[in-house]
């Protein structure tokens, strides 16, 4: 009797289960845990009320069973974020913490629109409210832009100052000059130029050297100095 009784229970359930379905992550809210606030850290480039704005629709929301790939796809496609961990603190908040990518150069191209060059080798869109590109190297040339990520890599290797360059200016034989701060400039071949690099840094700020505005590497073993 028991046994029939039991089969008769699941026989319910499987009907009732089977004739409603719910989405307890996006149709039930204002459940006990649900989200009353989020917490957004790590913004420094993106638009920080952009992203809250975007993230306000979790609120009332199961903390339980709130998707955290929901809430990093809503974001993915902001610029300059990278990563997003999520963290629940019960019982009421979501923290969510933004890993961006970092610009290091501006880029002008031939129509004079500017494009912001990140870390990651991302080429951006400039827009007002990313003002602190102003302080940023400014890079020029045809195709600059597709070239700078890997120079950018290999002078970073070799611990090269980036606070000191005021200009980088690309030439399609795949050369670059590199124009500092102080108007010293150094004109480098189109290969092995890290040697180039660092023969200028080990003289550049010696008494010798202190005079001369133009160190120019572009024939195999010379530097000309003017």
């Amino acid at each position: 009797m028991k046994d029939r009784k039991n089969f008769f229970l699941w026989v319910l359930l499987f009907i009732f289960l089977t004739t409603y379905s719910f989405d307890f992550s996006k149709n039930i809210k204002n459940l006990p845990l649900s989200i009353k606030k989020i917490e957004i850290y790590g913004v420094k480039n993106s638009d920080k009320n952009k992203i809250q704005k975007k993230l306000e629709q979790f609120k009332g929301r199961s903390i339980v069973l709130i998707d955290r790939r929901g809430l990093k796809d809503a974001i993915k496609n902001f610029e300059f974020v990278k990563e997003l961990k999520v963290k629940k603190i019960y019982p009421d908040t979501i923290k969510v913490t933004v890993t961006e990518s970092f610009p290091i150069a501006v880029f002008t191209d031939e129509d004079r629109k500017t494009y912001i060059l990140t870390d990651a080798g991302e080429v951006i869109r400039n827009n007002d409210e990313v003002e602190k590109i102003k302080t940023l190297p400014s890079v020029y040339g045809k195709d600059a832009e597709k070239n700078f990520y890997i120079f950018y890599r290999r002078l970073k290797s070799i611990d090269f100052r980036m606070e000191l360059i005021e200009r980088f200016n690309y030439f399609s034989i795949n050369r670059w000059d590199i124009i500092l701060k102080n108007d010293k400039m150094i004109k480098l071949p189109n290969e092995n130029y890290e040697n180039s690099i660092k023969k200028f840094l080990s003289i550049y700020d010696k008494e010798n050297f202190k005079n001369f505005k133009v160190f120019d590497f572009r024939i195999k073993g010379q530097l000309i100095l003017k």
